[in-house]
């Protein structure tokens, strides 16, 4: 069975609305009907919300449709990645600012050093990602 189909068999057999199941995870009505007509996946956090609300276990959830736990993993690494990248971007920006501020020689060289070593680790990373 696919996660939409599974959806709307759980929010009826709780005898709850499209708009009730909205509410509760603060969504609108039309993602509650994308979802359990299969146009589009609930993320991660909202599956958990989702099992919790028609009294079921994640796996219990989500079992027979690897689609979409696929798509939950895939999600997951890349929200990973953005973090990643994020920080790499951030360590980037304070290098700069060092090297802006240095008077000392050495140190400039040791930023210098730095800023190409995390410049190549985030090109790596999105290479990764792509």
């Amino acid at each position: 069975m696919i996660i939409g189909e599974r959806l709307k068999q759980c929010r009826q057999q709780q005898q709850l609305s499209q708009e009730m199941v909205a509410a509760e995870l603060k969504v609108s009505r039309q993602t509650i009907s994308n979802w359990e007509n299969s146009r589009s996946y609930p993320d991660i956090e909202r599956c958990i919300r989702l099992a919790d609300l028609y009294e079921l276990s994640l796996d219990e959830l989500l079992r027979g449709d690897q689609r979409m736990v696929k798509n939950l993993i895939n999600t997951t690494n890349l929200v990973k990645t953005g973090r990643l990248l994020a920080l790499g971007l951030f360590l980037n920006l304070v290098l700069v600012v060092g090297l802006v501020f240095t008077v000392q020689y050495w140190w400039a060289l040791v930023l210098v050093a730095l800023l190409l070593l995390n410049v190549c680790w985030l090109f790596v990373l999105m290479i990764w990602v792509i």
